[in-house]
């Protein structure tokens, strides 16, 4: 079975996002544009921002891969059992010489899986990862955010093993997807993996992580 987010979150996610541009469209248009003159548009190209109320610090992995150097910071205030899980394979090189097996411009790109099509993949320990959710915390209000890492499963967070993701633009996701990360360096490097040239969602030329350490 396919280890990665569900296509199922992804296609009604699409369809969410097509039925509330409709809804927005009308709305906006009932209203004074100088009522919005002072709003400055949300800027894409930055990271999701730390919790306000987090004042942990951070591990940072660091991802060298043939397309550059992605480094994010470890939440392991918010998701301590998959944090370890990433920390542990990181440190006995699992990731050295996978790919980024899937990349969808616009969403995201997911590598971790040693077989290299997103069957593989295995936990530190070989026992399965908690669900470390909590549909509460700031990060998972509002879709995944630009730069957040999230494992991918089978279609529950407890089926999560080595495989991960890099959200590439923010989404509306379900807060299905533990997050455990979030991009501090390198998220030009994230935009060069998630446009390259892909068959379906499969790049031509997979982007390879050279070697994958924490700081």
């Amino acid at each position: 079975m396919r280890n990665a987010l569900c296509n199922n979150d992804w296609k009604e996610s699409r369809s969410y996002v097509v039925r509330a541009t409709l809804v927005i469209s009308i709305t906006l248009s009932a209203i004074c544009l100088s009522a919005c003159s002072g709003q400055e548009p949300a800027n894409n190209n930055q990271a999701a921002t730390s919790p306000a109320t987090s004042n942990a610090t951070h591990q940072i992995a660091v991802i060298e891969t043939s397309a550059g150097t992605i480094k994010f910071e470890l939440l392991n205030d918010e998701a301590p059992k998959t944090s370890e899980n990433f920390e542990l394979l990181a440190k006995r090189g699992f990731y050295d010489g996978t790919i980024f097996h899937r990349t969808i411009s616009g969403f995201m790109i997911q590598g971790g899986d040693p077989r290299g099509d997103g069957t593989g993949g295995q936990t530190a320990t070989g026992a399965p990862l908690p669900n470390e959710i909590r549909r509460s915390s700031p990060l998972y209000q509002g879709g995944y955010q630009r730069g957040l890492v999230a494992m991918a499963n089978k279609g529950t967070p407890e089926t999560g093993s080595s495989q991960f993701f890099i959200m590439h633009q923010n989404y509306p996701l379900p807060p299905n997807y533990t997050i455990f990360g979030r991009v501090t360096e390198g998220l030009s490097v994230v935009d060069r993996i998630a446009t390259a040239p892909t068959v379906g969602d499969r790049p031509t030329n997979p982007v390879k992580m050279n070697k994958v350490y924490i700081q």
